[in-house]
């Protein structure tokens, strides 16, 4: 059984540090909180009552903004009232100190409720007209990276095939489409803070996108079928999706999947342990195997 504080002495030092010292960083309380691939999130107590949630960094992170820029993108979300207000950040070693929201985390099939699909299609419909400054989303240049980076002692026989494709969809993303909106692409469950009101949190995927490439994220990440993919085009751009639009969303859909897969398959090769990936590996191939 592992021991739930085994990092508390590095987050301690990252608090510290990220708050520049003082007495209130050494006085707060820290626990770790659940969820993620790997565990790297500290609730943070202070004395005076206030919560945050303190994020380390991972080792082997495939993220695409580093922690700065990633904590610009959430500033300007959260004064759009969709994300935690950043209270500081210590862009030299990643670490990042945001607002907490007592609220609960979406699951995929709260993701896939019709009801939920029309509230979280309207906060991304604010997110994509927020001004942006991150980099432009690169399909080919993040699919040709994944496939690289895939070490040559990994003997997974659909990579191959698979690796194909992605790239395929990727060079026609990029040729499609411009780079227009601030789009959060990580948009997994439970990424999404439900407390009456929705707020989006990990937005070191966020890039400037075509704003369909949110939608096709959030379909892969959670498991929508094509009910799904006809309420959350129908919601998002208020008018019924046409099937040539449904068939745009559908090959996105699948891009996606390949990239989360490639993803999931590049952090099983590095990780310590390898029951960390396996629910995604499964998952994200189950879903491609079926369409």
């Amino acid at each position: 059984m592992s021991d739930p504080n085994r990092g508390l002495p590095a987050a301690r030092l990252a608090l510290e540090r990220v708050l520049a010292g003082g007495a209130e960083a050494r006085r707060a309380a820290l626990e770790p909180l659940a969820g993620g691939t790997h565990r790297r999130s500290w609730l943070a107590i202070f004395p005076d009552g206030r919560n945050a949630v303190l994020r380390l960094p991972m080792l082997h992170s495939r993220a695409l903004l580093d922690a700065a820029t990633e904590a610009r993108a959430m500033d300007a979300a959260a004064a759009a009232g969709i994300a935690p207000a950043v209270i500081g950040v210590d862009a030299e070693r990643g670490v990042l100190l945001t607002e907490y929201r007592r609220a609960a985390r979406w699951t995929p099939a709260e993701a896939r409720v019709a009801a939920n699909i029309e509230r979280l299609a309207a906060v991304l419909r604010t997110l994509h007209s927020l001004p942006t400054a991150l980099p432009a989303f690169a399909a080919e240049r993040i699919a040709a990276r994944y496939l690289a980076e895939l070490p040559s002692h990994v003997r997974e026989p659909r990579a191959s095939q698979w690796g194909d494709e992605l790239v395929l969809l990727a060079r026609r993303y990029d040729a499609r489409y411009a780079p227009t909106a601030f789009c959060h692409n990580d948009l997994v469950a439970a990424n999404v803070l439900d407390d009456g009101g929705l707020a989006l949190v990990d937005f070191e995927y966020a890039v400037r996108a075509e704003p369909l490439l949110d939608l096709a994220n959030l379909a892969a990440m959670n498991g929508f079928g094509a009910a799904e993919h006809r309420t959350l085009l129908a919601t998002y751009r208020r008018a019924t999706p046409t099937a040539a639009e449904l068939a745009e969303l559908e090959w996105l859909v699948r891009m996606q999947r390949l990239m989360a897969w490639f993803w999931a398959l590049l952090g099983d090769a590095n990780a310590d342990d390898s029951s960390l990936y396996a629910p995604y590996l499964a998952a994200f191939a189950a879903d491609l195997r079926q369409e």
